[in-house]
């Protein structure tokens, strides 16, 4: 049995999300990066990276048969800001039937609360990508690196569920022939 111990104290590859910005439905992480690892074109550098781009890149780890038996860190869960904004717009409706105060005093419980939900999204959307830069096996990964270091956007877009139910539909059609074309073949061999 073979097991790699990983260094806490190593500096040379040190990710960080320096910035996020919330934009309706979506929220920009500065992903910020610092190395010391030949493997990089600049030795510090950042880019802006959405939710869909983290996905990509946990599945893209998920899906390399290279590393199978490894432990690949959990994608970071989606960021959910709809409670805070259902609160806040249900806030404004009643706004009338407040007293300042009240209203105030809601209002900024309510700000407190989504402020909390980003900190706690960000923080999970770092972490992953730390545990990743810590790893190292992770770490050379091609598509880490283009993660990191390509400062465009990546162009990947989680299917929609219009295409999750094509998806399924077609698995099931092809299960249900198979099914039919198994129970109707006859064996050729008497012995079977």
């Amino acid at each position: 049995m073979r097991s790699d111990t990983i260094d806490l104290a190593d500096q040379s590859l040190l990710v960080d999300i320096s910035d996020a910005l919330s934009e309706r439905d979506k929220v920009k992480f500065t992903v910020h990066t610092k190395t010391t690892l030949p493997e990089f074109q600049k030795p510090e550098f950042s880019v802006v990276r959405q939710h869909e781009e983290f996905i990509w890149l946990h599945d893209a780890l998920e899906e390399n048969e290279v590393y199978g038996g490894f432990i690949i860190p959990p994608a970071p869960p989606r960021p959910d800001f709809d409670a805070s904004r259902e609160k806040l717009q249900k806030l404004g409706e009643g706004e009338g039937s407040m007293t300042k105060e009240e209203f105030a005093k809601m209002k900024a419980e309510l700000e407190a609360e989504y402020l909390a939900t980003f900190k706690k999204t960000v923080a999970m959307h770092e972490l992953f990508l730390q545990r990743l830069a810590l790893h190292p096996i992770f770490r050379t990964d091609r598509n880490f690196h283009v993660f990191l270091e390509y400062d465009k956007e990546l162009s990947v877009r989680g299917k929609n569920k219009k295409e999750k139910l094509a998806g399924l539909l077609t698995t099931l059609g092809k299960s249900a022939d198979d099914l039919l074309l198994s129970s109707t073949q006859k064996d050729v061999d008497e012995f079977f």
